[in-house]
């Protein structure tokens, strides 16, 4: 088990923001290259991002950002003491406990979990999971970068957590209450609407869903991860993404699986590419170093994996077909994994998760090396490392090729996981 850490936000590196000993609005200065010892490690003031006085941000952020800044940062102060005072129930279980949870709403968690249901049958489902989940980071993480709030200030706060990576994001809002928010909701309506379960056992899954959301983001007050602040807009992020993917999923999901023949259905994979890449290119520009930008470029591209190899399997067009409601064409789609556990039973269905993480693996070993030596040779750039030092990956150009491949090869996780139906039934799985 990895230790638990005490960790400043941007601290690894070099990615420290930058400053030059001015005042920060907490009463503290902001300075760089200090050296990481294990006095600094409860006291990250010096090195989180966000902490700059006023005038730096409204300087360089848009006018109507910088205004929306102005109007939360007083709150984002203001929660302070009640912060402090919910650090006064550490405990050592009740620490360890918030610890080793959190893991299970970070994005790794997700990108590992969600080609699950893909391999287990489930097309309806995993669609819904993905969407949301892939609209919540890249909506979390724009906004972070166009507010660039602060997280919870320390000291007086212990920020405990295992991950340096997200560590080093602003604040506001939690990603991690997004996703649960999202994923929370999106399970209550498949229980709900699923007649396989009686109904204690879709008692107690409401239950483990409500257990699962508030310790999720109520650990993240208690760490000192987040605020109020960060924590309540992020479920609101979450409940927006569910909102989209109800409005929208008829229209999207028949365009996309169905097989009419129609101009929108036949130019849907160009439209997709247009689409997902424009989020990507018009993502918000951080004023520091800030990691959100790789995540939402991530589960953007994992977006757009999902929906080209769904549509990429649309049947052919036939008489039968066309009157195929959407529930129906779930159920019969050429991409849902032929799955049933009373024929697959426990060890089989563990054969097809190794052999799937195993072709993401290999996937993601060979694609990455390869797309950079071909794009690069594409656009006539050194196709080996220079010793230029590179900027963080929030400031490079959207036409980079770093993003080009990161784009391509995220993609391709949620094409492997679908299209790993053909190793499956050639080893009888």
């Amino acid at each position: 088990m990895p230790k638990p850490m005490y960790m400043p936000a941007a601290a690894r590196n070099g990615s420290t923001a930058t400053g030059n000993g001015t005042g920060n609005g907490y009463g503290h200065g902001h300075t760089d290259d200090k050296p990481l010892n294990s006095e600094a490690l409860t006291d990250t003031h010096l090195h989180d991002v966000g902490l700059h006085p006023e005038s730096y941000y409204d300087s360089r952020l848009p006018f109507y950002a910088a205004f929306m800044r102005r109007q939360l940062l007083p709150l984002v102060k203001l929660e302070l003491p009640l912060l402090e005072k919910i650090q006064q129930f550490h405990s050592h279980w009740l620490t360890m406990y918030f610890l080793l949870t959190a893991n299970v709403g970070s994005h790794t968690f997700y990108v590992i979990m969600l080609p699950m249901g893909v391999w287990l049958g489930s097309l309806n489902f995993t669609r819904d999971l993905v969407l949301v989940l892939g609209l919540g980071i890249y909506l979390t993480g724009a906004v972070k970068d166009l507010l660039c709030l602060p997280r919870p200030h320390s000291p007086p706060l212990e920020r405990l957590t295992m991950s340096h990576y997200t560590a080093k994001e602003y604040g506001c809002p939690s990603s991690h209450s997004a996703n649960a928010t999202s994923v929370c909701i999106i399970l209550f309506l498949h229980i709900y609407n699923n007649d396989f379960f009686s109904a204690p056992v879709k008692q107690s899954l409401y239950v483990s869903l409500v257990v699962y959301w508030i310790t999720l983001v109520v650990g993240r007050l208690y760490c000192g991860m987040h605020g109020l602040v960060d924590v309540v807009t992020g479920a609101l992020v979450g409940i927006a993404t569910v909102l989209l993917r109800m409005a929208t999923k008829n229209f999207w999901d028949y365009t996309l699986l169905s097989n009419n023949d129609t101009l929108l259905t036949k130019i849907s994979p160009l439209l997709l590419v247009g689409f997902y890449y424009s989020l990507i290119y018009f993502h918000p520009t951080p004023v520091e170093p800030c990691p959100c930008f790789e995540d939402s470029i991530a589960f953007i591209a994992v977006l757009l994996g999902k929906d080209l190899a769904d549509n990429s399997m649309r049947p052919i067009e036939s008489a039968e077909s066309l009157s195929l409601t959407l529930m129906d064409i779930y159920q019969t789609h050429p991409a849902k994994h032929d799955y049933e556990w009373a024929r697959s039973g426990i060890i089989l269905t563990l054969m097809r998760v190794i052999v799937g993480v195993t072709l993401v693996m290999i996937w993601k070993a060979i694609a990455k090396p390869l797309f950079t030596f071909l794009i690069r040779k594409l656009r006539n750039e050194p196709t080996v490392k220079t010793t230029t030092p590179e900027p963080p990956f929030a400031f490079i150009s959207r036409t980079d090729t770093k993003i080009f491949v990161k784009f391509i090869v995220y993609a391709g996780i949620p094409t492997v996981a679908v299209y790993s139906m053909y190793a499956f039934r050639f080893l009888g799985l």
